[in-house]
Order: structure tokens, then sequence, then C-alpha cells
């Protein structure tokens, strides 16, 4: 069992030194993402937030397409965030639909 501890405000949870997302995407595709800080974002020079994030997790067919937008400060507060094409899951959810999709699998 993993434990995650639930950054405030937001669908991002802190991992080590990472962030990570859990998305479904609305063709029921899961996406577990680990963001890594310094390389999957990228720092804002003009006015708003200092660092921004955007993303697209793609599935099993370029249909299947989830858009990741969000904005954080300088210590990965986040400020916002929203998504197109899918929703953010908790860790719990994202296992259980994991879990489920394996068992009719079998």
């Amino acid at each position: 069992m993993f434990f995650h501890k639930k950054k405030k405000g937001g669908p991002f949870y802190n991992i080590n030194s990472d962030l990570v997302i859990y998305v479904q995407s609305e063709g029921g595709t899961l996406f577990r993402s680990y963001l890594r800080k310094g390389y999957d974002f990228r720092l804002n020079y003009g006015k708003g937030s200092r660092i921004l994030f955007d993303k697209e997790l793609i599935g099993l067919t370029s249909n299947d397409k989830v858009s990741v937008h969000a904005e954080f400060d300088a210590n990965y507060k986040l400020f916002s965030s929203e998504i197109h094409g899918g929703r953010f899951l908790t860790p719990t959810e994202y296992e259980e639909l994991l879990r489920s999709k394996e068992e009719k699998r079998k």
C-alpha cells in the first residue's frame, strides 16, 4: 500500500522530490504521471504565476487525449489547475479503477 501526501488545494501529490497526478480520460484510459521539478515545468518570466505546467496525455487512440494545465509559485504551491478531456483522480480512486480493470481482463 502506498501512502501519498496530497499537496494542499489540488490534484498534485508529493512523492519524494516529484509531483504525481492521477488522471482518467473520457475514453476510460488511466494515467499516473510523475512530474520532475525543474524538468517538466517551465518558468514564467512575465506577469502571473512563476511556474507553469502543460501536459498532454494520449491514450490508446489519438482521440483519447487529456490536456492538463497548472500554475504554481516558486515553491510549487498550486495556484490553479484545469483539465480537458478527462478528470483528476485521487490515488485511492486510481488504484481501485486499475484493480477493477485488471479483474475484468481475467
